[in-house]
């Protein structure tokens, strides 16, 4: 299988690709919406970093996008008479 050459981005890179926040991207991880993985730092011991696969940001934006454009199409109701 060939290497992909999308690289794996951190929660606030992710945060500001999907205009949302890095609390709501973990979030979105803890529930299951994204993928990822957390990795150690070899400068930082004891601290972590999620790093989130690409397709699953690609994933997570179609549905988002999708929930939004069916709610758009609704029909609001009307005056009554």
């Amino acid at each position: 299988m060939p290497a992909s050459n999308e690289r794996w981005l951190t929660a606030q890179e992710t945060a500001m690709l999907m205009d949302t926040t890095s609390a709501e991207v973990c979030r979105l991880l803890s529930i299951g919406r994204l993928s990822g993985s957390k990795q150690k730092q070899a400068k930082r011991p004891g601290r972590a970093q999620w790093l989130i696969d690409p397709r699953s940001i690609a994933t997570e934006k179609r549905r988002i996008d999708k929930l939004s454009l069916k709610n758009t199409n609704r029909k609001r109701p009307g005056p009554r008479p």
